[in-house]
């Protein structure tokens, strides 16, 4: 009886010690919760903030090169001006230039936009569709 005797101390040290690794791990579990939800805040408030920034650096960008390009342009004129081509010759020229970029540049992205329709993919489901219905109606003449 001394065995059990000996047993039944040793017994409650062992819960209390299950009861505090058990309250220890919940509470590990919530402080890695909070700092993980915070971390998760923190991030989502930096890629707000950096999306916003790459617009404007974007759109400051496109600014700027509207800028130089209308430069480039004015040099054009100017240097055609020395030339001795007429004011409005160089105006016509240049805008028929600018226009024939312009078009050629929509020609471009229309062609590409033939891509945005899946078309093999559509063509893959339309396939196996026909393969399914080949097979149900193989089924059902039998």
């Amino acid at each position: 009886m001394s065995a059990t005797a000996e047993s039944v101390p040793g017994a409650a040290p062992e819960t209390a010690s299950i009861t505090t690794i058990v309250a220890d791990w919940m509470s590990a579990t919530n402080s890695r919760i909070r700092i993980t939800t915070e971390l998760a805040l923190a991030e989502a408030r930096l890629a707000a903030i950096s999306v916003t920034l790459m617009v404007l650096m974007g759109t400051l960008s496109a600014v700027f090169l509207l800028g130089a390009w209308g430069l480039v342009v004015a040099g054009l004129v100017y240097a055609l001006l020395q030339f001795g081509i007429p004011l409005w010759l160089t105006l016509i020229s240049l805008s028929l230039l600018h226009a024939l970029a312009a078009w050629l540049l929509w020609r471009g992205a229309v062609k590409l936009s033939c891509h945005l329709n899946f078309a093999a993919t559509r063509q893959q489901f339309r396939h196996s569709q026909e393969v399914t219905h080949d097979m149900d109606a193989t089924k059902a003449v039998r």
